[in-house]
């Protein structure tokens, strides 16, 4: 799992109704057009496309963001289609037709969807303020130095552990990737084990192993993972696999706090959106470390990952849209704040809004926000799925089977270096 498909499998999907796009019927849920009476009397009216979150209160935050626009707009309604199930492929068979959506949320920007004009450049609205942004979070919104995205939330991902588990085994915060496997041993005690990176035993190195040995995934259009500390990496880490030490098959994959909180696992790899939960169940014996440093070039990783907001290129309003979510995303630091926070818990984008947000300055949050800033990285969006798979099957072979990392990594390297030819240059 991509740290990017973790916003979206971690997710719940409850929607029933149906709204119908291009004469395809989607399960979804529409909203009338928005804004006090008024949308009747609108000029313009923006389909606005959310996948549908979990956290309670999210679908009406949405309609009260779309109502309090129209009132200062009179002349733009805005209509939130709420989408639940395989979002995902609904977008993706909707921006094919002329009624899909305006404006619509994702995970980064491939170079499929530039070349299809599925997306607008937004350089006119977010160039005044890149400054603002972590550079991660452009990173997979942008290509040729141009930016298709906003970003809405940023969701970070680290390790978690037990500091009660710790104490009792005689056992520090992992800073290496050798203390880290030395304490998953040392913390594996009965059916309890030491760590739980997912139940593939592995989601939790597949974005992070190639950071923390000092090197990249691509570099440009160039795939360079396949280094011999890379390779060195992933052979010190298939010892927790021999040692038997990773939590495997549990219930719940690793996006949710439940192998945490029960005591199945001592350590996780798991995201800010669980703090509150965890705070809730353990409170005080807890706390966050960057994934470790792999070798002597190696440094410490945090993932970021989140949702953000695009326009679609062939939408009839695409200026309209591009106000609407300068609006939303850039100007109302309210508004992103009360998205980030007040349903589940995530980090706003911005320096801003983050920066001023109460929740993230104490205990936990603030150590998370701290790290994010030291460590946070994520890849581009050259890193499209094809190219990613070769990555982690060879990797799955090396940890799961013993597979030799070098060869194998070569290997991979060159699929996905094929894969990566394909994407249209854009």
């Amino acid at each position: 799992m991509t740290a990017s498909d973790a916003g979206l499998s971690r997710r719940r999907f409850l929607g029933t109704s149906v709204l119908f796009v291009g004469g395809v019927a989607l399960s979804a849920c529409t909203t009338d057009p928005t804004g006090s009476g008024s949308g009747s009397d609108a000029k313009v009216t923006l389909n606005h496309w959310y996948h549908e979150y979990g956290e309670a209160g999210t679908k009406d935050a949405a309609i009260r963001y779309a109502q309090e626009y129209t009132k200062e707009n009179p002349d733009v309604a805005v209509k939130v289609t709420w989408v639940p199930g395989d979002y995902k492929t609904k977008w993706q068979s909707a921006v094919l037709t002329p009624e899909g959506p305006d404006v619509y949320e994702i995970n980064e920007v491939t170079p499929d969807m530039v070349a299809q004009q599925q997306v607008a450049t937004l350089d006119d609205i977010v160039g005044s303020v890149t400054g603002e942004f972590n550079p991660a979070t452009l990173s997979p919104l942008t290509h040729s130095e141009k930016i298709y995205g906003v970003p809405m939330i940023i969701d970070v991902m680290l390790l978690w552990y037990r500091k009660s588990a710790l104490s009792a085994a005689g056992v520090a915060p992992p800073t290496t990737l050798d203390e880290l496997v030395a304490a998953a041993k040392a913390l594996t005690k009965g059916k309890a084990k030491g760590l739980f990176l997912g139940n593939d035993g592995f989601s939790g190195m597949r974005d992070t192993m190639p950071f923390s040995a000092g090197q990249q995934f691509l570099e440009g259009r160039k795939v360079v993972y396949s280094t011999p500390e890379v390779a060195t990496a992933y052979t010190a880490a298939r010892k927790l696999h021999t040692d038997k030490s990773l939590l495997l098959g549990y219930p719940t994959e690793w996006y949710d706090p439940g192998a945490f909180i029960s005591g199945a696992a001592a350590m996780v790899w798991g995201g800010l959106w669980a703090l509150p939960k965890i705070e809730q169940e353990i409170p005080g014996d807890f706390d966050v470390t960057p994934w470790p440093a792999t070798g002597p070039g190696g440094k410490p990783v945090v993932i970021l990952g989140g949702w953000s907001q695009v326009v679609n290129g062939k939408s009839k309003y695409v200026d309209e849209a591009k106000k609407y979510v300068q609006w939303l995303w850039l100007q109302r630091n309210d508004l992103q704040q009360d998205w980030s926070l007040s349903y589940g818990f995530h980090v706003p984008p911005r320096s801003g809004p983050a920066e001023a947000a109460e929740p993230l300055k104490t205990g936990a949050a603030k150590t998370v926000v701290d790290l994010l800033k030291q460590y946070g990285i994520r890849n581009t969006a050259l890193w499209a799925p094809d190219v990613k798979k070769a990555h982690d099957d060879g990797v799955s072979d090396i940890l799961k089977k013993g597979a030799d990392a070098a060869a194998t990594l070569t290997a991979a390297a060159a699929r996905s270096q094929a894969a990566l030819d394909k994407l249209p240059q854009v």
